[in-house]
């Protein structure tokens, strides 16, 4: 027991020992200031450690000056021009004209603007459209009766809302330039074509007549038919030449009030004040046509019309787009001086030299309006190119409708009957384009 109880303590103390030779190797040693490191005594591997630690030393002495001029060299300003972006790492931002950056260590992030170029001049400084038109017409003319039955001649068995016209083709171009200081014009033209109807009503007895005194006579031959039909055709033509004061949005911008130029992937906006002058021309024909029963061809009655109009208009254009779609509208409202003009005459089969009133015409001057609006969806095909689709809606007020100035009186050759001029009609029209664009 004696002896076991020596070993324990042996073991206690050499173990006591251990622990005090680990801490002591845990203390750095401390050298006062006033001890000189060179005479104090330095064992062979402290010698190896201090030559390696020299050498160290000298070598980082090398890289400072490389060091740090790369420090002082990422601590200057860079220009948007300087600025490098990198596919996977980067940071900088979108800065204002003039803003200078500090680079700032790369952080993971996907740049949608280096990895996407863009695909579209942001302020093209001219542009033309191309734009195939098809537009459905509506009038606002005078309702009444154009054909009615001897029997009942207060019912009109076809009147003047049911010549509504088919769907017109048409085309629109547009060419402009902003010039150097974003002041500058633009041209356009636009032809409407192939506007026509043919309402059409028949009788077995024979009792289709013209309303008023004028049905009610033989001698007008419109009367006693077993057909009567109505044959209206019109066509539009536009020509404008405006002033154009343009204002382009800078594009994208992080910190603009607008939310549209903040969305990633906004690419350009612009808005477009126009003033100048425009002209529309109406070109209208109407015959009603009455054929008796066992006739070889109508009696007609026949009326021409042509409407111009000249206007000073001013109008407003605004454009979005992104890297691959944009939205442009308009709308162009003139204030016009119209000249109106109708003719008119008959023909009777049986008697072609002696018509039942002669031919005969009206000129007046008025007022009326022009309106063109349009919103159309433009996918870029490239840089320069677009294909455009789109709606459209165009009004003109204050023009002579070709069924409108049918006179319904009974008088002859002698009287006034037909000399007179109705010029309070409008024409609505609303319709579809698809076209192409340039800007460059």
């Amino acid at each position: 027991m004696t002896l076991l109880m020596s070993f324990a303590l042996s073991f206690l103390g050499s173990v006591a020992t251990a622990k005090e030779n680990v801490r002591a190797a845990q203390v750095p040693r401390v050298i006062a200031q006033d001890d000189d490191p060179e005479e104090m005594p330095i064992e062979e591997s402290d010698n190896e450690a201090a030559r390696l630690g020299h050498q160290k030393s000298e070598s980082e002495s090398a890289e400072e000056p490389e060091a740090r001029s790369a420090s002082d060299a990422s601590d200057q300003p860079l220009s948007i021009d300087e600025l490098k972006v990198d596919e996977t790492t980067e940071s900088f931002e979108f800065l204002e004209e003039g803003e200078t950056i500090v680079s700032q260590s790369a952080q993971p992030f996907t740049n949608y603007y280096a990895r996407s170029p863009r695909l579209y001049r942001q302020d093209a400084r001219q542009y033309a459209n191309f734009d195939a038109l098809f537009l459905q017409r509506n009038n606002v003319n005078v309702a009444r009766p154009i054909v009615v039955d001897s029997s009942a001649t207060d019912v009109g068995l076809l009147t003047t809302r049911e010549m509504t016209p088919s769907i017109g083709t048409g085309v629109r171009l547009l060419y402009g330039n902003y010039g150097p200081d974003d002041l500058g014009w633009e041209v356009g033209y636009v032809g409407i074509y192939g506007m026509y109807a043919n309402p059409q009503i028949a009788s077995v007895g024979g009792s289709l007549q013209a309303p008023g005194d004028l049905g009610s006579l033989p001698a007008s031959g419109l009367n006693d038919a077993s057909l009567a039909d109505a044959m209206y055709s019109s066509s539009i033509q536009s020509a404008e030449v405006n002033v154009v004061s343009h204002t382009y949005d800078g594009g994208y911008n992080r910190s603009s009030k607008a939310p549209w130029q903040r969305c990633r992937g906004y690419d350009a906006g612009h808005v477009d004040w126009l003033a100048g002058f425009r002209w529309a021309g109406l070109e209208e024909s109407a015959i009603l046509g009455f054929t008796q029963p066992g006739a070889s061809a109508a009696n007609t009655y026949s009326a021409n019309t042509s409407s111009n109009l000249f206007a000073a208009q001013l109008g407003v254009r605004g454009r979005l787009a992104g890297q691959r779609w944009a939205l442009e509208g308009w709308m162009k409202p003139g204030i016009a001086l119209t000249s109106l003009y109708q003719s008119q005459s008959f023909y009777n089969q049986l008697a072609p030299d002696d018509p039942f009133r002669t031919s005969r015409n009206t000129r007046q001057l008025g007022m009326g309006m022009i309106v063109d609006m349009n919103m159309s969806a433009i996918y870029r095909i490239d840089e320069t190119w677009g294909l455009r689709v789109g709606y459209n809606l165009m009004w003109l007020t204050g023009v002579a409708l070709a069924p409108d100035q049918w006179d319904f009186s009974g008088g002859g050759s002698s009287s006034t009957d037909g000399t007179g001029l109705l010029g309070t009609g409008n024409v609505f029209l609303g319709g579809a384009n698809l076209g192409l664009e340039a800007r460059w």
